[in-house]
């Protein structure tokens, strides 16, 4: 069955992110996040959270996974949609394990965009 346009416009945005995540590349990114985005997760013990500029500049300033041969993947867990509004649960993981993300996201005109994205260690 073909997915309907909000889910392909979902995992558009989810798209963007695992490549940018990937490739280190802040321009791809950000197309899948809306401006004002945030973000809150776990690092180990450590709480990280904040404006959406917080993951570019991190990103910014670290080699990519694409650069390094380091593995990377992003695979999409579930999707849920309620009209206009969004979760994305993926399942993210890099050569320093698993985490699953919690993507929330806004459908604006014909775009959707992600508005946070939440995190924590797979157990």
């Amino acid at each position: 069955m073909k997915p309907s346009l909000e889910e392909q416009g979902i995992r558009g945005a989810i798209a963007y992110y695992a490549d940018g995540m990937r490739t280190g590349d802040v321009e791809t990114l950000q197309r899948g996040f809306h401006e004002q985005a945030i973000l809150c997760g776990y690092l180990g013990d450590d709480l990280i959270a904040g404006p959406i500029s917080e993951l570019y500049a991190w990103v910014d300033s670290n080699p990519a996974p694409a650069a390094t041969g380091d593995p990377f993947a992003c695979e999409i867990l579930a999707i849920a949609v309620t009209g206009r509004v969004a979760t994305a649960t993926v399942r993210e993981t890099d050569n320093h394990g698993a985490v699953i993300d919690y993507f929330h996201l806004l459908s604006v005109g014909d775009r959707w965009s992600i508005v946070s994205k939440l995190w924590d260690a797979e157990s």
